[in-house]
C-alpha cells in the first residue's frame, strides 16, 4: 500500500469509498476540467474543428476503457450491468452525423493502451467511477451545446447528453454498487489508484492530440 493513500485512509477512516474517490482524485479532476480541450467547450467561441477533435479523441479512449471493462466483466460474476451504459455507441452517432470515419482515425500510441488494467472489482470501480461521472458534466455541456450550436441527441451531442433526465438515478446505481467495496481496504486502495490513472490517461491522451495538431483553444 502507498504511504499517500495508506495515511489519507487512516485520517478519512469509515468514509465511503465514493469520498475517498472524490477527495483523493480532486486535483486530476480539475486537471482535466481545465485542460485546453474542455475549458472552452461551453464558450460561443469554441471552434467545431476543435470539437470533432474532441469526439475523436474520445472514442479512441472509451474504446479502450470499454473494451478493458467489458473484457473483466465477461470473466468475473459482478452485480454490475454495464450493458445499457455504452458511451462508444453515443460517440459513434455523434462522428457519424459529422461524417467522420473512425477506421480512418489514429489508434492510440502502445504507451496508452498498456497504461491501464481492470483485473481487480477495485480496479473496475475506479475507472468507472471516471467513466459514469463523465455523465454528470456532460449535462452543462450538452445544454450549452444545443444553444451554441442547435445540437441534439440525434445530431451532434448523443455523448454529452447522455443518460438524459436518467442521468442521477444512473449514477446513484453506480455509486451505491461502489460503496458496496467500502469495507475493503484493499479494494479500495486499487479503486482510488485505478480512478488516477483513469484522470491521468485522460490528460495524456488530450495532451498529445493538442502538441500533435498545435491547437490554441481560447
Amino acid at each position: 500500500m502507498t504511504s499517500s493513500f495508506k495515511s489519507s485512509q487512516d485520517k478519512n477512516k469509515g468514509l465511503t469509498l465514493r469520498t475517498l474517490l472524490r477527495d483523493a482524485t480532486h486535483h486530476h479532476h480539475l486537471q482535466l476540467n481545465r485542460h485546453l480541450l474542455l475549458a472552452g467547450l461551453t464558450q460561443p467561441n469554441y471552434p467545431l474543428s476543435h470539437y470533432q477533435t474532441l469526439l475523436c479523441t474520445y472514442y479512441q479512449l472509451y474504446a479502450l476503457l470499454e473494451g478493458r471493462i467489458n473484457l473483466f466483466l465477461k470473466g468475473h460474476l459482478v452485480a454490475f450491468n454495464y450493458s445499457e451504459r455504452s458511451k462508444l455507441s453515443w460517440l459513434i452517432k455523434d462522428l457519424d452525423f459529422f461524417q467522420i470515419d473512425i477506421l480512418a482515425l489514429h489508434t492510440l500510441s502502445q504507451t496508452a493502451t498498456d497504461f491501464l488494467k481492470i483485473e481487480t472489482i477495485g480496479q473496475l470501480v475506479g475507472v468507472l467511477y471516471v467513466v459514469e461521472g463523465s455523465t454528470l458534466g456532460g449535462q452543462m455541456i450538452s445544454q450549452v451545446l444545443a444553444k451554441n450550436y442547435s445540437f441534439r441527441h440525434d445530431a451532434g451531442s448523443c455523448f454529452f447528453i447522455g443518460y438524459g433526465e436518467k442521468t442521477m438515478t444512473f449514477w446513484q446505481q453506480f455509486i451505491a454498487f461502489s460503496d458496496t467495496l467500502s469495507g475493503d481496504k484493499h479494494e479500495c486502495q486499487a479503486a482510488v489508484e485505478a480512478a488516477g490513472q483513469t484522470f491521468q490517461l485522460f490528460n495524456q491522451v488530450l495532451d498529445d492530440v493538442v502538441h500533435q495538431n498545435y491547437m490554441t483553444v481560447s
